[in-house]
């Protein structure tokens, strides 16, 4: 499984594969480099980021080297970075939005 990383300042870095539990995902920087290894602690869609260290409540998410979201809770390493756990910096996602996503994504809370 693989992920990339956009910047050295990132928290996060957003698959290219689909991961299940205990998938050893290994991290490239953007000029293709192998950079670590991680496994994932939970099923993380493609597409989606995973979370390269332990975040605290209220700490800011960083992708692109540019702060995206605020976290709501503490986010373990190797977890799913999504609306279940994040408030985004640049859209306010209804409630009932994000409890769609997380019925049809299967997160569990």
């Amino acid at each position: 499984m693989r992920a990339i990383l956009m910047d050295s300042k990132d928290s996060c870095a957003t698959l290219v594969d689909n991961a299940k539990c205990g998938d050893k995902i290994s991290i490239y920087n953007s000029e293709n480099e192998l950079i670590s290894t991680l496994n994932a602690s939970e099923d993380i869609p493609y597409g989606n980021k995973i979370a390269l260290k332990d975040i605290k409540k209220d700490e800011f998410i960083y992708k692109y080297g540019e702060k995206i979201a605020i976290a709501t809770k503490d986010i373990s390493k190797s977890s799913l970075i999504h609306v279940h756990n994040t408030k985004s910096l640049s859209v306010d996602i209804p409630k009932v939005m994000k409890d769609e996503i997380i019925r049809q994504m299967g997160i569990k809370i």
